[in-house]
């Protein structure tokens, strides 16, 4: 008896501590917002703009039903400013967990985004797995108030977008993490809104439309340009992110070509320090399939698969070599994390060049090697509108 009223005390304590969530909101006491964008104005200070859900329109699939989000908007020295300046044109509590993207406009990212980043990591209601866009030639304003037919809430839209990427995706965690880091430049995600194919009706203006559009590359937390698609599938080659991709291979007469589809892909970096001179050998590792083919080769002969893996490995390692050479004249900028490795693999070697790292990165020797292997070449060796005549072996 002793035993079970000890057990007893126990429990009594345990619920008396344990009372449920301290901070709990009730969902009809809320406003979710989905996503939000920051434009910079001319007198200094941010525009921001808030996606906010309207939950009831959500389950209406009725003609009749008007859209499942609003946007409400906040101007101020600074982000927190910004919602201050919100909240009191919302009926219900601004709650930012559920945001999906941060689309930022190309004029503020060009001043820099350094001073409106630290709300978004000392939050704790911010999420760092939110999507982070550049909007292209644009401001963050007018991609938030873009419409997309096929979700509830556009920034589920941009969001599923950056999901089929094959890994061209950058969130708060990552912007974080480069930009805190040793030898590394952050990225992140481009995207601009174009006309879409649809015309429309009468007077209406032409509609636009999300394009996921490439890599913006900062230097210092200042945009400095842009890398377009193909660019963007190399870069995350190489730093070992990319998931899928496409290669479209020029066979040598110039007059064909192949598509070849990346199911697996590594990049692996490895540096070396003579003096004052570093040396980065990047070797890229794949394998692909052959989705579509205008040639007339019969893919069930081996040899002919090997011609292709080796013009994809020559094509690859040209472009990437340009890609790192350009990226090293035009703007001097470790968006490969080769000052990162460095740090990693030869910490001696980085403290002496990391004080001029950035010199010393814009100069480093650059060698590329490939290789690549053809899983599959599809269901058919040749085509099958070809007649055996046409068909080369």
């Amino acid at each position: 008896m002793i035993y079970l009223g000890k057990i007893g005390v126990i429990l009594i304590a345990i619920t008396v501590v344990c009372t449920g969530c301290w901070d709990r909101a009730e969902i009809n006491d809320i406003a979710l917002m989905m996503a939000s964008s920051l434009d910079l104005e001319e007198d200094g200070r941010y525009y921001g703009l808030s996606q906010i859900a309207v939950p009831s329109r959500q389950i209406d699939n009725s003609p009749q039903a008007t859209k499942s989000y609003f946007v409400e908007s906040g101007i101020g020295t600074n982000v927190q400013e910004i919602v201050q300046h919100e909240q009191p044109k919302l009926s219900r509590k601004l709650f930012i967990s559920q945001r999906r993207v941060l689309f930022i406009g190309e004029k503020l990212a060009r001043k820099g985004i350094n001073d409106i980043i630290d709300h978004f990591s000392r939050n704790s209601l911010s999420r760092l797995r939110t999507y982070v866009l550049i909007v292209k030639g644009g401001e963050g304003k007018d991609a938030i108030m873009t419409d997309y037919p096929m979700e509830f809430v556009p920034s589920e839209a941009v969001r599923e977008i950056e999901k089929q990427s094959g890994g061209m995706t950058a969130t708060f965690r990552d912007l974080f993490n480069a930009a805190s880091g040793e030898g590394i430049e952050p990225v992140l995600s481009a995207i601009e809104l174009t006309p879409s194919p649809q015309k429309p009706k009468g007077s209406e203006p032409v509609k636009k439309t999300f394009n996921l559009t490439g890599t913006a590359i900062f230097k210092d937390l200042k945009l400095l340009g842009y890398l377009d698609n193909h660019d963007t599938q190399l870069l995350h080659w190489i730093t070992g992110k990319l998931k899928q991709g496409i290669i479209i291979v020029q066979l040598p007469n110039k007059k064909n070509n192949v598509s070849v589809t990346l199911i697996e892909s590594k990049g692996v970096i490895a540096p070396t320090v003579e003096g004052s001179k570093v040396k980065f050998a990047i070797h890229l590792k794949g394998k692909g399939t052959i989705d579509e083919s205008n040639t007339h080769l019969d893919f069930s002969d081996p040899k002919n698969l090997h011609m292709v893996e080796k013009e994809l490995e020559q094509l690859v390692r040209t472009e990437t070599v340009k890609l790192i050479e350009n990226v090293q004249k035009k703007y001097a900028s470790d968006i490969f994390g080769f000052g990162d490795t460095l740090h990693k693999k030869n910490k001696k070697a980085w403290k002496k060049l990391k004080p001029q790292w950035k010199e010393s990165f814009a100069e480093a020797e650059i060698s590329v090697d490939v290789d690549f292997v053809v899983t599959r070449a599809g269901m058919t060796g040749p085509s099958l509108q070809l007649r055996e005549q046409e068909i080369t072996k």
